[in-house]
């Protein structure tokens, strides 16, 4: 047999490729020690996160989860008033120019401190004027402190610096000190009011931290703006906060929808599903903070190698996109039944459906955030708009008509409607649409399937079923780690 084609590791390297070579490999890239630290942290969060979800759905129940859920809501679309395009807009501007970081970082925070104030203000006349159950007007009020905790966010500063991993980190702290807060202080339904104020104190310890690295560490210099760069921020990033903003409309429609059609309870069980495609969704978030900065950098010095580290980006978005959401197709009984319990059973056809919703959640985090990095902003405002369309007007027509599965079903379809405007302009910009970087992906993700179904059938309990059928994915990884690499 020629050396060329003689075969390692079930026939997909090549001879003369060991696996030290490859850890080599990956210990030299930058972008793989940032995501696999960044990864590594946020697995670890997202598992206590798991955790403390299930604990806190049991014990306050799906009426008290939903009221929950709504407050959030509210205060989110509340928030859309603080311009969250500035942060996105603050990173990509320190990725530019990182000389200028604890300017942008005055700017930003600055801003955002005045427009939640005079949010907060507006939230409070919204509950004495529109809401007429006082748990759902305390319930709302203090949720409404949140917006002064993402005014005094930071995480963007270093995701700007690409030090990804330093947020991260502080996230595994503060999902311990969260979880601590929970499991000391949350006993029964009565302590429904208890539960924000959780994530507010460990804020606060979180926030000492990172504004001391930043200063003391970093020796980020601060040094007070012209009053003209406030407004220049606010100006450029007004096509990104536009865009926030329809992305927050259509996140939350469909948990008002269901509040005002279906109540507290429903909207409870509706959550318990939605809650975990959120979990899955901060995946694409997670490979954003590593990459977009990276994008920035290299599409200001070479437009080709920004084209080639695009695909790239889509390219590994599809691969983890398929691999979760075959496991939550797969095995939607036992996950809702292990995080939520018997009460919450009605969710299992939810998270179902919402699986094919986390595929394509990847697809337009791979796609739509490469043509962020090639500044096409306003190209962004059109995908948002025609998703917000779908979530709002498929929530107020199926949601009346077919209950909470109707939710579901906008849920899962608001992203594939937002990834196929995005085609016609990544096609433009970057390229090949790449569909071949979705066969492999899709294989492993039918053999994850098939497995999980067989095991079930024959008895074998979730606990083995996972790791089985995780393995058959593996040389699908392994083959496009390949292909990065090359």
């Amino acid at each position: 047999m020629p050396e060329g084609n003689r075969t390692l590791l079930l026939g997909f390297f090549p001879a003369g490729f060991q696996m030290t070579a490859l850890v080599r490999r990956l210990r030299r890239s930058s972008f793989f020690l940032n995501l696999s630290s960044v990864a590594g942290a946020n697995l670890v969060s997202k598992l206590i996160g798991l955790i403390t979800l299930g604990y806190a759905a049991r014990v306050l129940g799906p009426n008290n989860y939903g009221l929950l859920g709504f407050g959030a809501s509210v205060v989110a679309y509340a928030g859309i008033l603080i311009s969250p395009g500035l942060l996105t807009w603050g990173a990509r501007s320190i990725a530019q120019d990182r000389t200028k970081a604890g300017q942008f970082l005055i700017i930003i925070n600055f801003s955002q401190l005045i427009l939640a104030s005079l949010t907060f203000a507006g939230l409070f006349l919204f509950t004495q004027y529109f809401l007429e159950d006082s748990v759902e007007k305390k319930i709302v009020l203090i949720y409404g402190l949140v917006l002064f905790q993402i005014a005094l966010s930071v995480d963007w500063v270093f995701n700007g610096l690409e030090l990804m991993r330093i947020p991260a980190l502080l996230g595994v702290l503060s999902s311990t000190l969260g979880t601590i807060g929970l499991f000391t202080l949350i006993r029964s339904p009565d302590d429904l009011f208890i539960y924000p104020f959780i994530g507010y104190g460990v804020s606060v310890i979180s926030y000492a931290v990172v504004y001391g690295l930043l200063y003391f560490k970093l020796k980020i210099g601060f040094s007070w703006p012209q009053p003209a760069q406030f407004k220049q921020a606010l100006l450029a990033s007004l096509p990104l906060g536009l865009m926030m903003a329809l992305v927050v409309i259509l996140h939350y429609a469909n948990n008002l929808i269901v509040k005002a059609y279906l109540g507290s309870a429903t909207l409870g069980i509706f959550l318990a599903s939605y809650r975990l495609l959120e979990l899955a969704s901060t995946i694409p978030g997670i490979l954003s903070s590593v990459f977009l900065p990276r994008l920035a950098r290299v599409v200001a010095n070479s437009g080709r190698n920004a084209q080639l580290e695009a695909r790239y980006f889509a390219q590994v978005h599809m691969m983890i996109g398929f691999f979760i959401a075959a496991f939550m197709l797969a095995e939607a009984p036992a996950i809702i039944g292990l995080i939520y319990g018997q009460k919450y059973v009605a969710a299992v056809n939810l998270l179902r459906i919402m699986s094919v919703g986390v595929l394509f959640n990847f697809a337009i985090g791979g796609y739509t955030n490469c043509l962020i990095s090639f500044g096409q902003d306003r190209v962004m405002i059109l995908v948002v708009v025609v998703s917000a369309v779908v979530a709002v007007g498929g929530g107020f027509w199926l949601v009346p008509r077919i209950g909470a599965l109707g939710a579901a079903l906008v849920i899962s379809s608001i992203d594939l409607c937002g990834w196929l405007v995005s085609l016609p302009f990544y096609r433009e910009k970057i390229g090949s649409l790449q569909f071949r970087t979705w066969l492999l992906p899709l294989l492993g993700a039918g053999g994850i399937i098939a497995s999980s179904f067989f095991l079930q059938q024959a008895g074998l309990p979730v606990w083995g079923r996972i790791p089985v059928s995780a393995l058959i994915y593996a040389p699908f990884v392994l083959i496009e780690i390949r292909k990065l690499l090359k």
